[in-house]
């Protein structure tokens, strides 16, 4: 199968175009890539950096990085988002348009602008099953849900047949058995780090975060940071060597965790401070983008000790994933709308 080549992406838009390596050869199989038929209209269009809603006070996001998105987003977007709106039975219309708005595929796209042309589309099948069940989660007690993931865990593995009358088992099968035909190892390497955070959705631990130190760390599980480094790596077909990890483990153990921090950490540290909410958002801001320069001199460190190409690769995938997360979270109406939280 030849390589489809990278697009440009309009300069109005703001993104970067990512250098794509797609591979020369691939292997073609019926399991290789999702169902393509149910195309439909994506739901979002990009927007230009400088008009996403910033935080009340109008305060800039942090700026340091620019994101880029992957060339095919518009196209795979519509793929994902038209099986999911065939497939899973969403409780109402209202719910139903309230998926499409969200653009769980775009910010998947934004995370992983240099992935294979053949793997995004399961990444963001991937994420986008997995927001969805966060969702009902939310309305589960701790027993339940638990119980509900560890229904899904021996599914995913493979080991147990799915009822073919539930959505979110036969599609959760069917995406692990398709991603591990593409890539064995690379897909068992996601899968650990998936079991990982579904675990972190239903610890009960979550109910009583006092202060900002116990909400990272708990936040680095539940936001997914091994799932997205471990997900990048598979749809960049990009692997690394025990010496590259070690390389890596190193370094960031003598910084902060990255990636996905801020999420809902406003009210806890307005808490701890005392300080309005506005105040705290730009307490907030300042600290991504502290964090961000932060990455900046690790990223200096490995460079100049030497790295392979692969470990390059990564560390440039994180930086796509941190911005790319912050330009979905302004203009996502999952965080922007709170007024039609309840819609799913």
């Amino acid at each position: 199968m030849a390589p489809a080549s990278v697009l440009p992406i309009p300069a109005q838009h703001g993104y970067r175009t990512p250098e794509v390596d797609q591979p020369s050869e691939r292997i073609d199989s019926p399991l290789q890539t999702p169902r393509l038929e149910n195309k439909i209209q994506p739901s979002f269009v990009a927007a230009p950096i400088d008009q996403l809603d910033t935080p009340s006070d109008n305060l800039a996001p942090s700026g340091v990085w620019r994101p880029a998105i992957h060339p095919n987003a518009l196209e795979v977007a519509g793929q994902v988002e038209g099986d999911f709106v065939r497939d899973w039975r969403f409780p109402s219309e209202k719910a139903m348009k309230k998926f499409l708005a969200a653009g769980f595929s775009r910010v998947t796209c934004l995370y992983f602008p240099m992935a294979r042309d053949d793997r995004i589309p399961w990444a963001c099948r991937l994420l986008t099953i997995l927001f969805l069940i966060d969702d009902l989660l939310e309305d589960m007690s701790f027993e339940d849900g638990e119980a509900y993931n560890n229904k899904l865990m021996p599914i995913m593995r493979g080991e147990v047949l799915p009822d073919r009358t539930r959505p979110v088992e036969w599609i959760m099968y069917d995406l692990w058995e398709g991603m591990r035909a593409c890539d064995r190892e690379l897909a068992d390497n996601v899968l650990e780090s998936t079991f990982v955070f579904m675990r972190s959705q239903t610890d009960r631990d979550r109910s009583v975060i006092k202060n900002l130190g116990q909400y990272l760390e708990y936040r680095e599980k539940d936001v997914g940071k091994a799932l997205l480094s471990a997900l990048m790596c598979f749809a960049m077909d990009l692997r690394l060597t025990p010496d590259d990890w070690e390389k890596e483990v190193l370094a960031a153990s003598k910084g902060h965790a990255e990636g996905g921090v801020l999420c809902s950490a406003v009210q806890i540290l307005a808490d701890e401070t005392e300080l309005t909410i506005p105040a705290t958002k730009r307490l907030l801001w300042a600290m991504v983008g502290e964090w961000s320069k932060h990455h900046d001199r690790l990223v200096s460190t490995i460079e100049k000790t030497g790295c392979s190409g692969n470990v390059a690769r990564y560390l440039q995938g994180l930086e796509y994933q941190m911005s790319g997360n912050e330009d979905w979270s302004l203009s996502t109406l999952r965080y922007t709308d709170v007024q039609d939280a309840d819609a799913f």
